[in-house]
């Protein structure tokens, strides 16, 4: 369900950026992608602890690379979203650097090193 709702609070910081309800609208928009990534870990970790939704031949190595860049995830987008408290602008330019990150981050150590 969060993902399905990102594209609401998305328009809302396209309809408010750089006007007044950019605040509301930033903060509506990182608790959506805090929510998201917290819902993301859980069902994760859910999987994991133990291999119960694994598959059994899962490299061991693979699954502790997601598990690790799973963990800083909530706590990246409740930090960006407690910083719209401060500067919505500064927010939505980190939330923009976090999309960026996870992207460039899954692209260079998510690779198969056998290839």
């Amino acid at each position: 369900m969060c993902v399905a709702f990102i594209p609401f609070p998305t328009r809302l910081v396209a309809a408010h950026f750089g006007e007044p309800g950019l605040q509301a609208a930033a903060l509506a928009y990182g608790v959506t992608l805090t929510a998201t990534a917290v819902i993301f870990s859980v069902v994760w970790f859910y999987a994991c602890v133990g291999g119960r939704l694994l598959r059994p031949d899962a490299d061991p190595r693979t699954v502790s690379g997601i598990t690790r860049s799973y963990l800083p995830g909530p706590w990246i987008y409740l930090a960006a979203t407690l910083v719209a408290l401060a500067s919505p602008t500064a927010s939505v330019v980190l939330f923009a650097a976090i999309a960026v990150f996870y992207v460039v981050e899954s692209s260079l150590f998510g690779r198969d090193e056998k290839t």
